[in-house]
């Protein structure tokens, strides 16, 4: 799996956590490296591939099902915990798995059981018209066109078959919206089960001191995250200094229009690793996340929450479960960039509340997702899915 991403973090931390409980944690995912191959099944890109294999690949991979088998003939595992394996291992390897009665978990960090595109989002805003089970809308014009097309079929095969939701015993949903989402969406009740994401508690360098004037993005630079919110930010507070932590496909045409626009309040630090990172949030005011998607349990907003600054972000029911306007953060209308730059204003004038919400909002994140509560919430979904697998 690749080494960055908030599924890598978290799976970094999950990990983590099995360990320093006694657990011993093997990994099995897609190769990115050549010396992998031989082990792991291949990884395909298939952003822009259309052809008949491809569709086939999307909903069936043979190759991962077989290096599962291989890797399972000297490998004893009791629980397999799944994280996003839906066009690439796919749900090819669910039977390998009941073939040797091991339990199955799965942590849902985005919406692709119900809507083909993850994101709940079109071009002009938030969308769950595909909830529950009304595929076809991702091929429409108004949404993906042609190329949500394949992941619409993907996605009515997997759920006329059932491959997710008879074979995965316990289905891990950060947040109480997409635990929701998955039962309207036909998943059985008993099935979906609230855990809360670990969270990294980052230590802030006492060395650097909070600006009053610092707005941070943290994530990666596409359009679903929609961070030229940004820029229009900067624009309208010149007096702002608005930093860019992130990488991806929009990075240059950002930088190209901050400079034809001499927007020089604008710093883009490219990809951070998360070990610097603490620097750029000691140093910040505020962390803003501008995503034009359905956000379900981001990492850049939980870890600014946990090292106590304010937090901005679009007014999402999920976000909602934590960031509550004007006590632990601040909200704005989603995609409204005249609605963010009001509260973008309105946060970097008001010192004293950015000190309070910015403490309450750490104290929601210590007693909400502490490590002992999440690996012991964690420790009884295993524990759970082995029931259910020696039923099956």
């Amino acid at each position: 799996m690749p080494a960055t991403g908030g599924v890598a973090a978290c799976l970094r931390l999950i990990e983590a956590h099995q360990r320093a409980a006694g657990h011993e944690v093997f990994r099995f995912g897609c190769a990115f490296r050549a010396a992998e191959a031989g082990v792991f099944p291949r990884f395909v890109d298939f952003a822009g591939r259309r052809s008949p294999r491809d569709i086939f690949r999307l909903i069936h991979n043979t190759d991962a099902a077989n290096k599962l088998d291989r890797f399972l003939r000297d490998t004893s595992i009791d629980v397999a915990h799944l994280h996003n394996i839906y066009n690439h291992l796919t749900p090819s390897i669910l039977p390998v798995l009941a073939r040797r009665r091991v339990g199955v978990v799965m942590t849902v960090h985005d919406y692709r059981l119900a809507c083909p595109t993850k994101h709940f989002a079109r071009p002009d805003g938030l969308c769950t018209r595909c909830l529950p089970n009304k595929f076809h809308h991702a091929a429409s014009p108004r949404c993906a066109g042609l190329a949500g097309a394949p992941l619409a079929v993907e996605s009515l095969v997997q759920r006329l078959f059932r491959r997710y939701y008879g074979p995965v015993d316990v289905f891990i949903c950060p947040t109480l919206f997409v635990r929701d989402v998955l039962i309207r969406a036909g998943v059985p009740r008993s099935k979906a089960v609230l855990v809360r994401n670990p969270v990294s508690f980052i230590a802030l360098p006492a060395g650097v001191k909070q600006r009053g004037d610092e707005l941070l993005y943290v994530g990666r630079v596409s359009d679903e995250k929609r961070p030229q919110m940004m820029l229009a930010v900067a624009e309208k507070l010149p007096d702002a200094r608005v930093v860019i932590a992130g990488d991806g496909p929009l990075r240059s045409c950002l930088e190209s229009e901050a400079t034809e626009h001499g927007l020089t309040n604008v710093k883009f630090l490219g990809h951070v690793g998360h070990e610097s990172i603490a620097r750029h949030l000691a140093s910040a005011a505020a962390v803003v996340l501008t995503s034009r998607c359905m956000e379900n349990s981001p990492g850049a907003m939980l870890e600014a929450m946990a090292a106590r600054r304010c937090v901005i972000v679009p007014d999402q029911p999920p976000l909602r479960e934590w960031v509550e306007d004007g006590r632990t953060g601040r909200t704005f209308a989603p995609g409204d960039e005249q609605s963010l730059v009001k509260v973008a204003g309105e946060v970097l004038a008001d010192p004293r509340g950015r000190a309070r919400m910015a403490k309450a909002a750490a104290e929601l994140i210590a007693g909400r997702h502490g490590s002992e509560a999440v690996a012991a919430a964690m420790e009884q979904c295993y524990r759970e899915s082995i029931s259910r697998c020696a039923l099956r």
